[in-house]
């Protein structure tokens, strides 16, 4: 009778592990698939399947496969809280993943700390992702503080101290703008313009203002789409202004820009795509090649790669029975990794993610260099 009872608890464990294999490891994800960033979003949900892809024909995490539901938010603020509402009532989904745009990223962290699900590797540098510390909040890419300092200190080592800050009107914009100021005060400098971008003004006369105070270089806290536009009409003024910006949408914005790109200079959150070096790039370059042969390396995909790595590394620390809580756990512990060339900290009481930036500038024919 014991071993017929041994027989059939053994049984039972063992379908258990089975039907624990089959369930898929559910990552939810709110991003704009249409609308103005379309093209941002659309990448780092590529780059993010091309790892995944790679990770399931590999046999998965435990022999879970990773299902990533996204929906489509069109860098709208209400539709990512209605979706990460949608997301977190789902039991089986154990994340909220890789979001684009400051708005949107912060009005989904509001609802995932309510819901008491992690936040990982939203593309956005807003300060409220970080401060004060969320144990929900895991971003990945550099702050846009340290994209601000990068600017500052490239315009200030050729002389350019005239520094104008455009920024998108309301809290998370004016946090953006007195970081710039503090940023200058170190430096002995103060900030020559300081300029909201009011949806209400046109591009023609956000320009005009720029021109007209003179300032050596202008620099930029918000949708890529916007500042393309400003910058297309400062080109037609008879005193044109040098142009920097953030990484959000990079490529994208240069495509709306056309030749008038040229020379411009954007920060960056992730190594140059197109490389062959650190060992992240040729791994991303690798996994983009089987999801999509005809994609062509880009900013957004390589951060949308980078952030499935950290998810997916995460997931094999966190076991098979993962749950949300035993994921920001396996997150935590990740205190000091190197994922091919960049290195990832966080900690219970420090989700620092990457401190990496670099620059690029675009050359004539579009393409950048750095």
């Amino acid at each position: 009778m014991k071993r017929y009872f041994g027989w059939i608890s053994t049984l039972a464990l063992t379908v258990a592990a089975v039907n624990l294999s089959a369930q898929p490891l559910v990552i939810g994800q709110t991003i704009a698939t249409t609308g103005s960033i379309s093209e941002h979003g659309r990448g780092l949900v590529l780059g993010a399947k091309a790892h995944f892809d790679a990770v399931n024909k590999a046999g998965g995490i435990a022999g879970r496969p990773i299902e990533l539901r996204t929906l489509d938010d069109a860098n709208d603020s209400a539709r990512a809280t209605a979706n990460t509402r949608t997301l977190a009532a789902r039991s089986e989904v154990l994340a909220i993943f890789s979001g684009a745009e400051g708005g949107p990223c912060v009005a989904s962290l509001l609802v995932a700390t309510e819901l008491k699900i992690p936040q990982i590797g939203c593309a956005a540098g807003s300060p409220d992702l970080r401060d004060p510390f969320n144990r929900y909040s895991f971003p990945i890419r550099a702050a846009h503080l340290s994209e601000f300092e990068r600017l500052i200190t490239t315009a200030l080592q050729v002389g350019e101290k005239r520094i104008g800050f455009l920024y998108s009107p309301g809290s998370n914009g004016e946090k953006h703008l007195a970081n710039v100021r503090k940023l200058l005060t170190a430096r002995g400098e103060t900030l020559a313009l300081a300029l909201p971008l009011d949806p209400k003004v046109s591009p023609e006369e956000l320009a005009k203002r720029i021109s007209e105070a003179k300032v050596d270089v202008v620099f930029n806290h918000g949708s890529y789409s916007t500042i393309a536009a400003i910058f297309k009409a400062d080109r037609k003024l008879d005193r044109q202004t040098k142009f920097m910006a953030v990484n959000s949408g990079a490529q994208q914005m240069v495509k709306l820009l056309g030749e008038d790109a040229r020379n411009l200079v954007f920060t960056q959150v992730v190594p140059f795509p197109w490389a062959r070096t650190p060992a992240i790039v040729r791994d991303y370059r690798i996994a983009l090649e089987q999801a999509d042969p005809k994609a062509e390396p880009s900013f957004s995909s390589l951060e949308g790669y980078i952030n499935a790595r950290v998810l997916a590394l995460a997931l094999e620390r966190a076991g098979p029975r993962v749950t949300r809580a035993s994921l920001i756990s396996a997150l935590e512990s990740l205190r000091d990794v190197d994922l091919g060339g960049i290195r990832l900290r966080y900690s219970p009481t420090e989700h620092t993610g990457l401190t990496y930036v670099d620059t690029v500038v675009v050359k004539s024919n579009g393409q950048f260099v750095h």
